[in-house]
């Protein structure tokens, strides 16, 4: 069953653009008349990166169909900066390892990686 988790109401939207056993991609847009980006930064907004990691997380629960929260994080990198009017693109991949899982998160603004996440998740 979908998870319906959202920590930012209103921040984000996504699609589904496919789905295996062990993987995900959703395609993302982000909302940059959120209040959020009132303060990051006025004039030249960007998503946070706390904000990312949160999309991803729930979007991973969305594809696994349960909630999940981030436990470890044993690398995160990010290699540019989001502007909410760009649309993003979230592939999934994850091993199911004692009572959770490894996941691997890439972020990508057109065929560009913005940001890399590997960490452990387990059940909410």
């Amino acid at each position: 069953m979908p998870t319906k988790t959202n920590l930012i109401p209103g921040l984000y939207t996504f699609e589904l653009q496919s789905a295996a056993d062990s993987s995900a991609s959703f395609g993302v847009q982000f909302n940059p008349d959120h209040p959020l980006y009132a303060g990051h930064f006025p004039g030249e907004a960007v998503t946070p990166g706390v904000c990312l990691i949160q999309t991803a997380t729930e979007l991973l629960s969305e594809a696994r169909g349960e909630p999940l929260q981030l436990t470890a994080a044993r690398q995160i990198k990010f290699l540019q900066m989001h502007h909410p009017t760009e649309p993003l693109r979230f592939e999934c991949s994850w091993t199911e390892e004692n009572l959770g899982l490894n996941g691997r998160i890439a972020l990508f603004q057109n065929h560009t990686c913005i940001a890399k996440i590997h960490a452990r998740f387990e059940p909410a």
